[in-house]
């Protein structure tokens, strides 16, 4: 039993100093990614909250009975369902009606055209018969007037006819009415109405919000106003869901609360998988001031003691080893997965340890097993972002997907460890 407990003990024991060695006595294995430097924004950090695009009170176009309500609270509908249906049996007996009235109007057009041809060519017959002397002037005359009559009758029923086409689109417009329709992409937050209940003209049926886009309202300080163009990318975080989303600024209300100084700024987020929900607490980063040239650095890459951030640069090749250097860097402003930093010890196409550095506490030897090694190869110069002029904030041109992606599958990487 002693024996046991010897072995148990010296296998623990080798275990944790195996750690220990691989630490301090041996190189570490690393991931790095580059420093890039982009040509950004400064932005301020503004706090708000997301509304609906559009919200809509639908209401009847016409009175009638509810017979049906094909969707209930939170529905997603698309532009053109049906979301009251009313009684609609009159108003197709209206519409059969019409149709009839229509029918026979254009039989009698069409009977009337035929003895204006009739007493066109009569007119043309006694025409030719009097330049010959062998008709009076009184069957010249009755031509003619036989002529003008029908002619004036194919008049009439044209006009009778036209009516009758207007009563008909009148009483199939009002046949369409009894579904009244979603005017947009939405989801239905309210119903004002149920099956079994008269609704008058323009009495509300449901109520609807689009949600595919969100709307972030913040309010701008006057010193930034100048700078939240129209189209400008603004990112925004919702700590509800832990995610970072990039949207853009998509109207300025040119009018200042007189109080605050501030104007209010909208930002459209697009919402397609419906995970944003109106009232949820955000915060935005707008731009704020002209764009700078700044190094950014992976997120991971920055570790933070106290008050002093550092990261830890890849120097060397694959030929002669690497080896990992300190850097302190000053954060000044948050890009979606990256950091905005000022630091004399870094430089573009830079390496710097993204995974692995935690357990660094010094210079020393390390072996790069992956992430990118030739950081020219992937860097789009052309790029640009909107970065904070302090910590905590961040927009972007960067590509967000791709840094998330990234994200995942370092997650996804720890998990299989």
């Amino acid at each position: 039993m002693l024996r046991t407990i010897s072995y148990a003990s010296l296998i623990c024991f080798f275990s944790v100093t195996s750690s220990t060695w691989a630490q301090f006595g041996g190189p570490a294995q690393v991931e790095v990614e580059p420093v890039i430097r982009r040509e950004v924004s400064p932005t301020i950090q503004l706090v708000g909250t997301l509304h609906p695009r559009m919200r809509s009170i639908v209401a009847a176009d016409v009175e009638g009975l509810v017979v049906e309500m094909p969707f209930d609270y939170g529905a997603v509908v698309r532009k053109g369902d049906a979301v009251c249906i009313l009684r609609d049996v009159t108003r197709r007996l209206a519409v059969d009606e019409a149709k009839a009235a229509t029918d026979a109007l254009e039989g009698e057009l069409e009977a009337r055209q035929a003895d204006m041809k009739k007493t066109a060519f009569e007119l043309e017959r006694i025409s030719r018969l009097a330049k010959l002397d062998r008709s009076s002037d009184k069957e010249r005359v009755d031509a003619e007037a036989n002529h003008a009559a029908a002619a004036a009758r194919v008049r009439q029923s044209k006009a009778m006819l036209d009516e009758a086409l207007a009563k008909l689109a009148v009483a199939e417009d009002n046949l369409n009415r009894t579904r009244v329709l979603a005017p947009f992409d939405g989801a239905i937050t309210a119903k004002m109405t149920e099956v079994g209940q008269w609704v008058q003209v323009g009495e509300a049926a449901v109520e609807m919000v689009d949600l595919f886009t969100v709307r972030a309202r913040v309010m701008v300080p006057e010193s930034a106003v100048a700078f939240c163009d129209v189209g400008e990318a603004a990112m925004v975080t919702v700590d509800a869901l832990g995610r970072d989303l990039e949207g853009k600024v998509s109207r300025v209300i040119p009018e200042a609360d007189p109080q605050a100084n501030t104007f209010p700024t909208d930002i459209d987020i697009p919402n397609s998988d419906g995970e944003l929900k109106a009232g949820m607490f955000v915060r935005a980063m707008v731009p704020s001031g002209p764009k700078q040239s700044r190094l950014l650095v992976p997120k991971d890459a920055v570790l933070r003691r106290g008050t002093s951030s550092t990261v830890y640069v890849a120097r060397g090749t694959a030929e002669a080893g690497f080896a990992a250097d300190i850097a302190p860097v000053t954060v000044v402003a948050e890009v979606m997965q990256y950091l905005a930093v000022e630091s004399p010890a870094l430089k573009e196409g830079d390496r710097v340890i993204v995974r692995g550095n935690e357990g660094l506490r010094g210079p020393g030897p390390i072996i790069i097993v992956s992430g990118n090694q030739n950081p020219t190869a992937t860097i789009d110069r052309d790029s640009s972002a909107n970065v904070e002029s302090g910590p905590g904030s961040s927009t972007n041109d960067i590509d967000a997907d791709a840094a998330m992606d990234k994200t995942a599958s370092r997650e996804s990487s720890d998990g299989r460890q």
